[in-house]
C-alpha cells in the first residue's frame, strides 16, 4: 500500500511540474520559395540526411545572444526533428528546381540515383543584431556531390549564408531558416545544371 501512495505522489508532482512549465509552442520551418528552374545533367538525386551541429539538431529553438552565447527560446520547439525538417525541405526545393527525381536516404527506388549530395552544416543560427540593426540568420557548411549511377564529376564547395531577422519570434527563425535553404538549393542545383 506504501508503494502505491509513493507512485500516486510522484505521478501528482510531475503532473504538477507540466502544468507550471506552461504551455509549448511548436514551430514548423515553412517550405522553400523559390523560382529558380534549371536543367539538370542528371536525372535522379540522393539526398543524404544534413549534418547539423548540436545546437541545430536540438528540438529547442536556439539563437545566439549579442555575447555569441547559445540559448533557447523558452517555451517553443520545433514541430519536427531539425535533421528530417531540413533535409525534407530541401530536397523538396532541389527537386522543384530541377525536375529530377530527388529523395531523402535511404534510396527508396530500385534504380540506384544518379548521384548523391552530402551536406554538412557547420552553423546554422539567428544571431541577434547590436542596438539598432538588424539580425541575421545564417547557415554555413560545406557540399559534396559524387557520381553514383552516372558519370558526372565529384562536386564540391563551401556555402556562407545570411539573411536578415526582422525579430526573434520563432515564426521568423523559422522563416529564415527557410530562406537560407532556398539559396542553398539554388547553389546545389547549379552545380548539377546543365
Amino acid at each position: 500500500m506504501e508503494r502505491l501512495t509513493l507512485r500516486a505522489a510522484l505521478a501528482a508532482a510531475c503532473l504538477a511540474l507540466v502544468a507550471c512549465a506552461g504551455p509549448v509552442t511548436q514551430v514548423a520551418v515553412p517550405p522553400v520559395q523559390t523560382d529558380l528552374r534549371l536543367r539538370p545533367v542528371i536525372a535522379s538525386l540522393e539526398l543524404r540526411d544534413l549534418s547539423l551541429p548540436r545546437y541545430a539538431a536540438a528540438d529547442d529553438v536556439a539563437r545566439a545572444g549579442l555575447d555569441g552565447g547559445i540559448g533557447t527560446l523558452p517555451g517553443t520547439v520545433w514541430a519536427d526533428t531539425p535533421e528530417r525538417a531540413l533535409t525534407l525541405r530541401l530536397a523538396d526545393a532541389l527537386e522543384r528546381i530541377t525536375g529530377a527525381r530527388v529523395a531523402v536516404e535511404p534510396w527508396p527506388f530500385a534504380e540506384p540515383p544518379s548521384a548523391s549530395v552530402t551536406v554538412r552544416v557547420t552553423d546554422a543560427l539567428g544571431q541577434a543584431g547590436a542596438e539598432g540593426t538588424p539580425g541575421r540568420f545564417v547557415l554555413r557548411g560545406s557540399y559534396a556531390i559524387a557520381p553514383v549511377a552516372s558519370d558526372l564529376a565529384d562536386r564540391d564547395g563551401r556555402f556562407d549564408i545570411a539573411v536578415p531577422l526582422a525579430d526573434d519570434s520563432p515564426q521568423t527563425l523559422a522563416a529564415a531558416q527557410s530562406a537560407t535553404l532556398g539559396q542553398l538549393a539554388e547553389t546545389l542545383a547549379r552545380r548539377i545544371a546543365r
